[in-house]
């Protein structure tokens, strides 16, 4: 069966699936194996699941997971947890997703001045002036994609050079318990899906060709926030984009 019919009949089941008040909310990808065979969008039942676990696998890693907004990922170290979720009831469904970032616009448009007092925007702007170019700030690739099916942006992006700049403030290295408890649509904690895409950056954009280098508030100093010692911070960067200074 052709990917995107396949695409289609998982989403058309799932509708109906949960437009039934009785059905859960929530349910394991590989508990409806069942019914995606009586739908004729599967052959056959295996290995626990494994042809729903594969198609869903193969979605993730071309990145085409947001095709299916029912679906929900728990990433662990070496595999993938898949769960289906009545978008009805939660933030998954693309047309939640366009209102929550149309939120996020505007919040991001009122909170500007404190955005550009951020250590980040402190350490990207040295990184313009030793690259003698300015970035494309909170850039989002295509290819780029989170669980809920919207683009992962990036700290900076130089075009010219094909190189995404990040610079991880304390919160990526160490968890922060008051902003990090509450759990993600991914089904993990912010800390832990904030790692995720971390290290989705890390493995997606060399894949496209684009260098990646990661500044870290450790390569400043002990402190969370950084004492902004220009002299000392400008050549801690130019080292470390040393291959790319002209």
């Amino acid at each position: 069966m052709e990917k995107q019919n396949i695409v289609n009949k998982i989403n058309k089941t799932l509708k109906e699936f949960f437009s039934m008040p009785s059905n859960p909310k929530k349910v394991k990808a590989k508990s409806l194996m069942n019914l995606f065979i009586e739908k004729g969008i599967f052959s056959s039942n295996h290995s626990n699941g494994l042809p729903i676990r594969d198609y869903l696998r193969y979605l993730d890693d071309n990145n085409m997971l947001h095709l299916i907004p029912y679906v929900m990922v728990e990433r662990k170290a070496i595999y993938r947890n898949w769960f289906f979720v009545d978008i009805s009831s939660c933030k998954t469904s693309s047309s939640v997703n366009d209102k929550y970032e149309t939120r996020i616009k505007k919040k991001s448009s009122q909170s500007i001045g404190r955005r550009t007092d951020s250590d980040e925007f402190y350490i990207i702007d040295l990184c313009d002036k030793i690259l003698n170019q300015k970035a494309s700030r909170q850039h989002k690739f295509d290819f780029l994609i989170g669980d809920t099916g919207r683009k992962l942006p990036v700290d900076a992006y130089y075009e010219r050079l094909n190189l995404v700049v990040e610079y991880y403030e304390y919160q990526h290295d160490s968890s922060v318990p008051f902003f990090d408890k509450k759990m993600t649509v991914s089904g993990v904690s912010r800390d832990i899906q904030r790692r995720i895409y971390d290290q989705r950056r890390l493995d997606v954009l060399p894949k496209h060709g684009i260098n990646i280098v990661v500044l870290r508030y450790t390569d400043f100093g002990s402190t969370k926030k950084l004492k902004r010692d220009v002299e000392s911070d400008f050549k801690v960067i130019n080292d470390k984009l040393r291959k790319f200074v002209k």
